[in-house]
């Protein structure tokens, strides 16, 4: 065991690691819930079972002792015929012990599913050969986690003795007095110590196993707690590398400025600053309810804007408070909002007065 490991591992994994470990076989199922839980089921479906299941018993019993052997000579090498006697003898037994197994495996399957809910660990369907390496195994012996485990072992099983110890005290005068009972009364005092023993069994089992629960719950957390420093890589590869996703941003910001220096010549006019603001407006009656901002930019950018707008013969019009105002308002692919509609309106008209004068 390395004591000086978890140096620094002061936080708590966050759902990425948590989701790599399970993915790796790595959870904080407890083992022993699995087996107190089917204990326990197995005492209780046998108190509910036992009376079904030995009857059943006796009925396969009663057939074999009173055998035909005229009819199923299989002491004379009668392979169907004692296949045929082995299937009868199964089918006396088969609805209570099928019945049995079902509420077994239904039990052990809840306790289990509930613990840690269903999932596929690929990385534990692999194969990989350090599984096989006798220095990781013999480590794996002397972890915290094999230490915990023997010691709950013994702890388990001081107290199993002691509770049979007291079930077996309690039933002694019964048990003395067997020889002198008939075989079915014997039997059935003798089955009756035995299933007395098996609750109180499977009860302290299943109570020990809830103590393992939180145990498991608590050291699956602790061996991995994590450190600041791992925590700042997750975060860093869940939101991508600053400097791809800047490059990006770049690449997205240029594409924005290249169509918007497209759309410039197709503006009906372009509202000015004079020099620090441009923004450039068109209104299409057929598909817009208002004038939409086709491009919109701030000193270089604007004096681009304009730039364009002269090549292109777009009227530009100086009207600084309009301009501004556009510019934080207004997106570029939007339409103005109502509040600007009256300006906007002044501006439009002016410029439809000057192309008519032109034409």
């Amino acid at each position: 065991m390395a004591f000086g490991d978890d140096q620094g591992r002061t936080e708590k994994p966050t759902p990425g690691r948590l989701a790599e470990v399970r993915n790796r076989g790595d959870t904080h199922l407890s083992r022993e819930l699995l087996t107190g839980a089917t204990l326990l089921t197995a005492a209780i479906a046998l108190r509910s079972l036992g009376g079904w299941l030995l009857q059943s018993l006796g009925a396969a019993l009663q057939h074999g002792l009173t055998l035909d052997m005229e009819a199923h000579p299989v002491r004379n090498g009668d392979v169907p015929g004692a296949c045929q006697e082995v299937l009868i003898t199964l089918a006396l037994v088969a609805a209570p012990t099928i019945v049995l197994l079902a509420v077994l495996l239904l039990a052990a399957a809840v306790a289990g599913y509930a613990q840690i809910g269903v999932h596929i660990a690929d990385e534990v369907m692999q194969l990989k050969l350090e599984r096989l390496n006798p220095a990781s195994n013999y480590k794996r012996l002397f972890s915290m986690q094999a230490i915990v485990r023997t010691v709950f072992a013994i702890i388990k099983l001081g107290v199993l003795v002691a509770v049979l110890t007291i079930v077996l005290k309690a039933r002694w005068a019964d048990l003395t007095k067997l020889p002198d009972q008939d075989f079915a009364v014997a039997m059935h005092i003798v089955a009756d110590i035995a299933m007395t023993a098996l609750l109180w069994v499977a009860v302290v089992v299943f109570v020990l196993a809830i103590a393992d629960v939180f145990w498991q719950r608590f050291d699956f957390e602790k061996r991995n707690m994590m450190t600041k420093q791992e925590i700042e890589d997750e975060r860093k590869r869940g939101e991508g590398d600053p400097m791809v996703k800047n490059r990006l941003r770049q690449a997205r910001t240029e594409l924005l400025r290249h169509r918007m220096m497209q759309a410039v010549p197709k503006a009906d006019v372009v509202i000015t600053n004079p020099t620090h603001y441009a923004v450039a407006l068109r209104y299409d009656r057929k598909k817009n309810a208002a004038p939409e901002v086709l491009a919109k930019g701030v000193d270089d950018m604007a004096a681009r804007i304009r730039e364009i707008a002269r090549e292109n013969k777009v009227p530009l019009m100086e009207d600084p408070p309009l301009a501004r105002a556009l510019f934080r308002a207004v997106k570029v692919g939007q339409e103005i909002p109502t509040r600007f509609f009256e300006a906007v309106a002044t501006v439009l008209s002016h410029v439809y007065r000057l192309k008519n004068r032109v034409a």
